[in-house]
């Protein structure tokens, strides 16, 4: 018995290492465990709760997933690490989210972000309506994802960055460029409640906005449909409509956003109203500080002609972080018969990041309450080049205001009203005169009225010299409508920058760079100009 259970003792203790070995042989011939890198991000149009998430290579086959969104949109997914280096998409699809412009419970259909092999280095992919855009455009369109998201700015005036989530918070929630993004995202819903008075659409309207892209690379209705019926011509100034009315819904949108912080908007040069089609047509130079001309055509909708013989105006506001703003415009005036309306805007300020946005209403019609008819544009203004002067201020004491609302000072912009010659050294002016907080100005000339204490102009003087001692001056000649003409300067050279001194006098009082009592420096405009040949 002893020996039995000796030799038994002896077969088992052999048998152990002969397994250990097995055992890592084994294991030493298996592959190893496949790397993987997470990715993570939300999903945005509104925080989209439960839907599912996949990510797919160049070709649309998935290589991991689904996995589902949390409450608060956000997900996180494992993909192989190798997968880093080409080309993939996230997709997701279903979901419900709180609509951004009505607040109604909305079931999601398909989300997706684009990502460049070897391009993703934080990780982060956030998904929202302007990345699906330019996804389908790579993937339904056959773009490059760089053609894709050139396509994409010009028509809406910005660049989606997938590292930046979208956050539907005031500043202490989220940073500019988050609540930027949701901004944005919320402009999508705020369309789509425009067009269709359904949040659901919103995705139908994301294909046909992706389809009318790809078309032929504009953001113009030539393509693309919801339930039938084709996108209007005029998408790209109602998405703009969109942007700037989400802006100012503090009930849905509480990011906080001022229009000094949204960025440039598109420009959509088209807009259709109940009866007509207007385009705006830019001039030789795009809208500048200063003197800006450009055309209005008008055509029917009904027939496609022109819509001549209207009475067109002008209503330019700029929107700005703490106040709003007028500029002065000239009188419209139609080219013979065509429905093409020549205009003229004297911008005060430039738009765009830091700034603000400007909003340029035509108003076609009287301006009685169901008279007029209101297309709505929002040109981007420059700075403009060179060095040259387009406006300077003058004012008088008697042109401080004292009201309920407070102390004003109403003020004369001078502007330069075109080139100067030196063959025919003219100096031409367009003077208008700030109202009711500069929320009107009234173009100067003898005649005019404007606002108390000043009331009519029954005496103006408007003189000019290319030396600050006036001792060869030129006097203006009234062309009306704010327009003077100036005659006859020296020293005027082509090719050379002069400065132009520039007198005004209204119902006999000077009016000076102060406003205090005309004494030396302060007693004149000064305008730098380049003269022509």
């Amino acid at each position: 018995m002893k020996k039995a259970a000796w030799f038994s003792f002896m077969m088992v203790f052999l048998a152990v290492p002969m397994f250990i070995t097995s055992c890592g042989s084994s294991s030493s011939s298996s592959p190893a465990a496949t790397a993987t890198t997470a990715i993570s991000g939300s999903i945005f149009a509104a925080p989209v709760s439960g839907a599912a998430v996949v990510v797919k290579d160049a070709s649309g086959n998935t290589i991991a997933g689904p996995v589902n969104t949390a409450s608060d949109g956000t997900y996180t997914i494992n993909i192989p690490t190798t997968t880093l280096v080409s080309d993939f998409r996230i997709e997701t699809t279903g979901g419900t989210y709180d609509d951004e412009a009505t607040g109604v419970i909305t079931t999601a259909k398909t989300l997706a972000a684009y990502v460049s092999g070897g391009t993703l280095t934080t990780g982060l992919v956030n998904i929202d309506p302007s990345t699906t855009l330019i996804c389908d455009l790579v993937t339904k369109s056959g773009k490059t994802l760089n053609v894709a998201q050139t396509i994409f700015n010009s028509a809406f005036g910005y660049t989606p960055d997938i590292s930046v989530a979208s956050k539907n918070t005031p500043s202490t929630g989220g940073s500019i460029a988050e609540r930027l993004a949701a901004l944005r995202a919320g402009a999508f819903s705020q369309l789509t409640e425009d067009l269709y008075s359904d949040p659901a659409k919103q995705f139908d309207l994301l294909d046909a906005i992706s389809a009318d892209l790809g078309d032929d690379g504009n953001l113009n209705g030539s393509m693309g449909s919801v339930n039938g019926t084709n996108i209007p011509e005029d998408i790209q100034n109602r998405f703009e409509h969109a942007l700037v009315s989400w802006l100012s819904d503090t009930v849905h949108n509480v990011t906080g956003l001022t229009p000094d912080q949204i960025g440039s908007l598109p420009f959509g040069q088209v807009a259709l109203t109940n009866t007509y089609r207007v385009q705006y047509l830019p001039g030789m130079m795009a809208a500048t500080l200063g003197k800006t001309t450009f055309k209005i055509k008008i055509t029917n909708r009904s027939d496609g002609s022109a819509a001549s013989g209207l009475t067109v105006s002008l209503m330019p506001m700029m929107h700005m972080a703490s106040m709003n703003h007028a500029t002065p415009v000239d009188i419209v005036a139609e080219e013979g018969s065509t429905g093409i309306y020549d205009c003229t805007a004297y911008y005060l300020m430039a738009s765009g990041p830091g700034m603000g946005y400007w909003e340029l209403k035509v108003v076609i019609g009287g301006m009685g309450m169901g008279s007029s008819e209101t297309a709505t544009f929002y040109p981007a203004v420059s700075m403009g080049m060179g060095t040259d002067t387009v406006r300077t201020t003058l004012y008088g004491p008697d042109d401080i205001v004292t009201s309920m609302s407070g102390t004003q000072t109403n003020k004369y912009y001078l502007f330069r009203d075109g080139a100067v010659s030196a063959a025919t050294p003219t100096f031409n002016l367009f003077i208008a005169h700030s109202e009711s907080m500069m929320m009107n100005f009234k173009a100067v000339s003898v005649g005019a009225v404007l606002s108390n204490p000043t009331g009519t102009v029954t005496s103006m003087t408007v003189q000019a010299s290319t030396d600050s001692s006036f001792s060869s001056s030129v006097g203006g000649a009234d062309k009306g409508n704010g327009h003077w003409s100036l005659s006859g300067l020296s020293g005027l050279v082509s090719g050379q920058t002069a400065t132009i001194y520039v007198k005004l006098n209204v119902n006999n009082q000077d009016k000076t760079t102060n406003g205090n009592a005309a004494s030396g420096a302060n007693a004149y405009a000064t305008f730098l100009v380049t003269s022509g040949m």
